[in-house]
């Protein structure tokens, strides 16, 4: 298996974003994204209404997440435009209700050619203890369920070319690290036979990924002669988390972390409009994790940012009856509550034990929990985002009901 290597790699500079590349040497790529945006805002508010009234939108977001991926990372304008199709198709149709909601049924259209896309469609399910569609599994594992062919794999992800082919590997290289990672090391789908050595090899290939200068973890570009080399706070976020913090180079992740805060995502914490409680998750998760590794200056600036990002999401990102008022670029309305709730548990807002940044107690804490599992009884109850938030704030009622 090819081993990652850092030599001769340097910083991507300030503004440098790769879709800047992409316009450049594939023109054509601009212009579907414009013709693409009233179809992707119609889309957006129509399946909000859907997902608010109780509605499974797992179909159509999964098209709708397809063709952003397409106009971001791709210059294939015909796949671009079929996307667009299967779009207006997918919302054309009647919703199903959330009693015909199934992770399987309505969706198999959906990424039928991205194989990445399909793994990442079904990964939450494939988690949960209770998954039984072992065909399905087998149908999306088999073919990386190789050492050689798993390192083969993560090592072609590694380097994007722009200038020759114009595809940005980037978005590939964060899920399947992501929901490899998850599945291999945690054995799931519960009853799928994973090859035993998988584990060792997307260990050595994670560690070999980290950046020590940085501590980060990202995606490489090849520009002319310049390789050059990202921060990514998402694909960082993974491994840190997915790993439960068992990575290297804590000090220096720590001030790359620091030192990003005001850059745009995914080589900083904030988003087209700002910031956003899934970044801030991010954020907050690896502050958690770097915590024990941290000295007295970084802890001292690291809970500042805690609770300036804190302040941001019961002032600004939840209205007071427990509306999430700020959500990120193409994040579903169960995704949007997913991120509130678990940033806000990360940081110890419900649980005073939890609160590994500062002694601070937080008296609104159970009547804004409550706020916030009523929103989520009127969302798909079969949505795992939803459940999981539902998880976090059981736990919560727990806690507050011990006190």
């Amino acid at each position: 298996m090819r081993t990652v290597t850092h030599a001769r790699a340097i910083r991507t500079p300030a503004g440098w974003h790769p879709q800047l590349v992409i316009a450049e040497h594939f023109p054509d790529t601009a212009r579907s994204r414009r013709a693409a945006e009233h179809d992707i805002r119609q889309a957006e508010v129509q399946l909000d209404r859907a997902e608010a009234s109780g509605g499974d939108t797992a179909c159509p977001r999964q098209v709708l997440r397809e063709l952003r991926w397409r106009l971001e990372y791709t210059p294939d304008t015909s796949a671009i435009c079929q996307n667009i199709e299967r779009l207006r198709a997918a919302c054309a149709g009647p919703t199903p209700s959330p009693a015909a909601a199934d992770e399987g049924r309505g969706c198999r259209a959906a990424a039928k050619d991205v194989w990445f896309l399909r793994v990442d469609a079904f990964v939450d399910h494939m988690l949960m203890a209770d998954f039984n569609d072992r065909d399905r599994a087998s149908d999306l594992l088999d073919r990386i369920n190789d050492p050689d062919r798993l390192g083969a794999y993560l090592a072609s992800l590694l380097l994007s070319r722009l200038e020759e082919d114009g595809i940005d590997r980037r978005k590939e290289l964060n899920f399947a690290t992501a929901n490899l990672t998850r599945l291999i090391l945690w054995r799931r789908p519960v009853g799928y036979s994973w090859d035993p050595r998988l584990e060792t090899v997307i260990r050595r290939f994670i560690a070999d990924w980290q950046d020590p200068e940085t501590g980060f973890f990202g995606a490489d570009y090849l520009i002319g002669r310049r390789r050059l080399r990202t921060v990514d706070l998402s694909l960082t976020f993974h491994m840190a988390r997915y790993l439960e913090g068992g990575i290297r180079y804590w000090p220096q992740l720590t001030e790359t972390l620091l030192s990003i805060r005001d850059l745009r995502y995914p080589n900083g914490w904030l988003d087209e409009a700002g910031m956003t409680n899934h970044n801030n998750y991010d954020v907050a998760v690896l502050f958690q994790l770097g915590w024990p590794h941290m000295n007295s200056d970084q802890r001292q600036r690291g809970a500042l940012e805690l609770a300036r990002l804190l302040d941001w999401c019961l002032g600004t990102a939840i209205s007071p009856d427990g509306e999430i008022r700020a959500r990120a670029v193409g994040e579903s309305l169960s995704e949007s509550y997913y991120f509130a709730i678990a940033f806000l548990d990360t940081v110890g807002y419900f649980d005073p034990q939890n609160c590994f940044w500062t002694d601070w107690a937080f008296a609104a804490a159970a009547d804004l929990r409550t706020r916030l599992e009523d929103r989520l009884r009127i969302l798909p109850q079969t949505e795992p985002m939803v459940q999981m938030a539902r998880e976090r704030l059981c736990r919560a009622a727990t806690t507050i009901r011990s006190e």
